[in-house]
């Protein structure tokens, strides 16, 4: 092997051939070879560890391969923020202030639920869809067009800004606050709402301060990677995807 930063993208590779053929009983290397736009001497070479996979030829194989989202993470390994950045989805980012006047999570909610199968711009719908109280419901409403985020076009509502968000490290109450709305909504899912129509999982793992930037890259990388899969218009629910990742241990400035 050349370089063991290629590991796991040769073992995908040859994961990815291994699932060709049990499809299959007849599929050569040879074809496998021509699937990936590369002749089979230089297959063979790859799959023995005898040929780098550089980022190009990674690219390439990753478009041929059809990849999830979670195996380019795998695939890419370091080099995926830089080479999949291309593909990231377009936000509108608030400011400051912006973001306090909407920082509660039934604005949000709002917003996707337009996208919805059969959505209707009643607030007494909104609100038992989102099991809000029917004043909450009426002051988000006023308060999204108010401020611009929903305009009405003829008879339908239409969302400003296909996505929003804010800028990353940013301290601020309103930004605590609505993490904090976060885990109220997690605790409720975990206990009111059937296991088949929610996932919650975690894990713990040890990684140094410096990689830290990293670990955010790809956690927006994943983010968006998620969203250009999943999300659907017009879809049948509004769902909240959250993910924290901090320290178990006491962080000290002298390690």
């Amino acid at each position: 092997m050349e370089n063991g930063s290629t590991d796991k993208a040769l073992l995908l590779l040859i994961k990815k051939f291994e699932e060709a053929k049990e499809r299959n009983s007849n599929f050569s290397q040879r074809a496998f070879a021509q699937r990936l736009g590369l002749s089979s001497g230089a297959l063979s070479e790859i799959l023995k560890g005898k040929r780098l996979l550089t980022s190009q030829v990674k690219k390439k194989l990753a478009n041929k391969l059809h990849l999830s989202p979670l195996e380019q993470l795998d695939f890419f390994e370091k080099e995926t923020p830089q080479l999949l950045a291309p593909a990231k989805l377009d936000y509108h980012r608030l400011t400051n202030d912006q973001f306090q006047m909407i920082a509660e999570w039934p604005h949000y909610a709002i917003l996707n639920l337009i996208k919805t199968k059969g959505f209707k711009p009643s607030v007494s719908w909104i609100a038992r869809r989102l099991n809000l109280s029917a004043r909450v419901a009426q002051e988000t409403w006023e308060r999204l067009f108010r401020l611009n985020h929903l305009k009405q076009q003829g008879q339908k509502v239409q969302r400003e800004y296909p996505r929003l968000d804010t800028s990353d490290n940013v301290i601020n109450l309103s930004v605590r606050k609505a993490h904090l709305e976060d885990l109220k909504l997690m605790e409720n899912s975990l206990l009111n709402t059937p296991v088949e129509l929610r996932d919650h999982t975690s894990m713990t793992l040890v990684m140094n301060k410096k990689d830290l930037k990293k670990a955010k890259e790809l956690i927006r990388l994943f983010q968006d990677k998620f969203s250009e899969e999943i999300e659907c218009n017009p879809a049948e629910e509004v769902y909240r995807l959250s993910i924290s990742l901090f320290p178990l241990t006491s962080v000290s400035e002298e390690q």
